[in-house]
């Protein structure tokens, strides 16, 4: 009897032992495997898509512009300028992230939008386009009350100033840009400046805007222009016309003296009309956009005489005043008939 219950006693340790060690191994493993997954919960995020293809967070607002770029941090700029092919395009549609892109607009002016498909934004401005892609969405159903907005990337582009400037360059500004701030950036306008600016970019190539400049500083109200990254500044040299003929001093005459330079202001530069002209018969040549000129014939003395209109004069006209043969002729007989006069009476005497 006592020897059954050895038996029975010493297997019931070792089996008790056994499966105390057996335990512990269980614990242990669950505690290492409850530990590595909560480091495993802390360190390892899901994977976000960038919005540029087509993924990205659905958490709101702040998730849709952080994963916009894929991380870069950029979301463009509202513009009020229109888009052009080219320019790159950020379209965020909040709490529906799978319809926002970043995407360069097509050559025809077109947006890839996910599932939306090709749209035309070409030619609109910030506030346009994310109506227009606001109104697709609703059309298709595919969000119940889409809130959309638009950014663009702006230029990394100077602003170029040539022309009638003291320091012609390419100029990096910040901020917003004038007219006036500019040409001042460029050291200001020289004395031969015109009355027109061209301003002119990239983005609409085939359009160059011309602003009224005026030199006498009167007239102010293009100071204030905006210019944006991307523009060209070209300061036209002032308009020159051209005086020959029967004048004290014939030569090229600049006509930024007065808004309108008129005949009779550019014959007074050139020193006025000599003696012996045929007044009736001064002319003044035009050439035509096309090529063509057109020669009026002008009354000098009534025009100088406020007998009749004053004629305004415009760049690259050509003014000629016509001696007068016939006043040459008696003027010269005058004087024969003088000198031979003084001669007969030296000689009676």
């Amino acid at each position: 009897m006592m020897h059954i219950l050895g038996s029975n006693y010493s297997a019931w340790v070792r089996f008790s032992a056994a499966a105390r060690r057996n335990t512990l191994t269980v614990l242990l493993g669950m505690l290492l495997f409850g530990f590595s997954g909560a480091c495993q919960a802390q360190t390892q995020q899901p994977p976000v898509i960038p919005i540029s293809q087509g993924g990205g967070q659905t958490n709101g607002r702040l998730q849709s512009l952080q994963g916009s770029t894929g991380g870069a941090g950029s979301i463009g700029a509202l513009t009020d300028e229109p888009i052009v092919p080219g320019q790159t395009v950020h379209v965020m549609v909040f709490d529906a992230p799978d319809f926002s892109i970043v995407m360069q607009v097509s050559a025809k002016g077109d947006l890839a939008v996910p599932v939306v498909g090709a749209m035309h934004v070409e030619g609109l401005n910030s506030l346009k386009a994310e109506q227009l892609i606001e109104a697709r969405l609703k059309e298709l159903n595919l969000v119940r009350d889409p809130h959309v907005t638009v950014t663009v990337d702006a230029p990394d582009t100077g602003i170029t100033v040539l022309g009638e400037v003291h320091s012609p360059g390419i100029y990096q500004v910040g901020g917003k840009h004038l007219l006036s701030d500019l040409l001042a950036a460029a050291g200001g306008l020289t004395a031969n400046t015109g009355r027109v600016i061209e301003i002119s970019n990239d983005r609409t190539p085939d359009k160059t805007l011309d602003l009224h400049w005026d030199p006498t500083m009167h007239d102010t109200r293009h100071y204030d222009y905006p210019i944006h990254s991307g523009d060209r500044i070209y300061v036209r040299p002032c308009g020159i016309a051209y005086v020959g003929g029967h004048v004290s001093k014939p030569g090229a005459y600049s006509l930024c003296g007065s808004p309108i330079m008129t005949l009779s202001e550019v014959i007074a530069m050139a020193g006025g009309a000599v003696p012996f002209t045929s007044e009736k018969r001064t002319y003044l040549i035009r050439t035509l956009a096309d090529g063509s000129r057109v020669v009026m014939q002008i009354d000098l003395h009534r025009v100088l005489t406020a007998r009749e209109a004053d004629p305004a004069v415009h760049e690259d006209d050509i003014i000629y005043v016509t001696p007068s043969p016939l006043k040459a002729a008696l003027s010269q007989a005058v004087t024969f008939a003088m000198a031979t006069t003084s001669t007969v009476l030296y000689v009676y005497h």
